[in-house]
């Protein structure tokens, strides 16, 4: 059982990204519990979430958007704060570059840091 094969790749993959899920599940709660205070809705704090994908940028862009801030100002500090993500998809796009654009798609969703 090779760790190059691609069903072992993912395996391995998925082991070695549990430990994000430390950060990640209890940032997402923090999250929750500010954009409620905020006077989010539920389903404007889950919207919110799954368009919004980076925490910083989520904080961010809730703390202008609780002062009132330009639409405009909100979207380009979120862009501003995650210009870091060109670079992970630049170090990505040698091992991605075959794959198909829904794989791509996929991993580009689900990267995090």
């Amino acid at each position: 059982m090779s760790a190059s094969r691609p069903k072992f790749a993912y395996g391995a993959g998925v082991r070695d990204g549990l430990p994000f899920m430390l950060i990640v599940a209890p940032f997402g709660l923090v999250f929750g519990v500010l954009a409620l205070e905020a006077g989010l809705t539920l389903a404007e704090t889950m919207g919110f979430t799954m368009l919004v994908i980076a925490g910083a940028s989520q904080v961010a862009a809730l703390q202008l958007m609780s002062e009132n801030a330009p639409l405009a100002v909100i979207v380009a500090t979120a862009l501003a704060v995650n210009l870091r993500m060109a670079m992970y998809s630049a170090a990505l796009a040698v091992h991605l570059g075959p794959a198909p654009l829904w794989k791509r798609a996929a991993v580009a969703y689900l990267n995090l840091d």
